[in-house]
Formats: structure tokens, C-alpha cells, sequence
């Protein structure tokens, strides 16, 4: 049994940043399954605690509201093991940073120019989970 509250907040960060997450039932779930005893008060608490809240029907990160709100204009796949993506002029180093914090484990590095990101990921496989983190729901232009 996991009883540290931080890898307990770093499994809830990981858990929603990867998998769609419709309510606290499903987190509590997810979090059973990695071997956490928690509540849905404790969950509840922990849901504040990480600002987490919910977009189109799902909870998400800070960062990824953050992302979402900054702009990303359109993903491209550039290769099994790179994914390029286009902002607005001057949004990328931010949106970067954003990119990082989530600490998603698909993702090796990334690298920010003015309006372009450089996300370099494990393997291809890798591309649709990091889309979904990002906000994103295929290649392509951002609606």
C-alpha cells in the first residue's frame, strides 16, 4: 500500500495527464489499482490541492489549461520519435515550459524556439497520449 501523500499527488498528476478522467469515482478507481487507499474526500482534497479541474468533460492539469489557453496552432508528426508544434509568435518558450512541467513520461525532451516546439518522445506510440495531455485531439490544426 502507497501511503506518502506527494507520490500519491504525483500518481494523481500522472494518472490524469495520461488517461481520460470523467470523475472522482474513476480517479479513485485508478488509484486503488496503483495500490493507494484513499476516499473520495481525501481525492477531493487532493483535486484542490493540484488546482485540477475539469475541461470538456474531463479533468486536467494547470499546465494543460494553461497550454490550452496559450495556443497551440497545429501538431505535426515529424518522425516515430519527434513532434512539432506551432504557436503563435512568442508563445512557444512558454508553452514549453508548460510542456515540461506536466513531466509526462512519453515525453525525453523538448526544445522551444519563438513559434515552434520540438517534442522529442520514446516512440510514436507516444504521440496520441502526449496530444491528449496537451489538450489536443489529433494531428493537424487546432480548432
Amino acid at each position: 500500500m502507497n501511503d506518502s501523500r506527494e507520490a500519491r499527488l504525483d500518481a494523481i498528476r500522472t494518472i490524469i495527464a495520461e488517461t481520460p478522467i470523467p470523475n472522482q469515482e474513476e480517479l479513485i478507481k485508478a488509484l486503488t489499482n496503483l495500490g493507494y487507499s484513499v476516499t473520495q474526500s481525501s481525492v477531493s482534497r487532493d483535486l484542490t490541492d493540484l488546482r485540477i479541474n475539469k475541461s470538456g468533460g474531463f479533468y486536467v492539469l494547470p499546465e494543460t489549461n494553461a497550454i490550452q489557453q496559450l495556443g497551440i496552432l497545429q501538431a505535426i508528426p515529424a518522425g516515430p520519435n519527434l513532434l512539432v508544434l506551432k504557436t503563435a509568435v512568442g508563445a512557444a518558450p512558454l508553452i514549453g515550459l508548460k510542456i515540461d512541467q506536466l513531466r509526462l513520461s512519453q515525453i525525453i525532451g523538448t526544445i522551444s524556439g519563438d513559434d515552434t516546439i520540438f517534442i522529442a518522445t520514446a516512440q510514436h506510440t507516444d504521440h496520441p497520449v502526449i496530444l491528449k495531455a496537451l489538450g489536443l485531439t489529433a494531428y493537424g490544426a487546432n480548432k
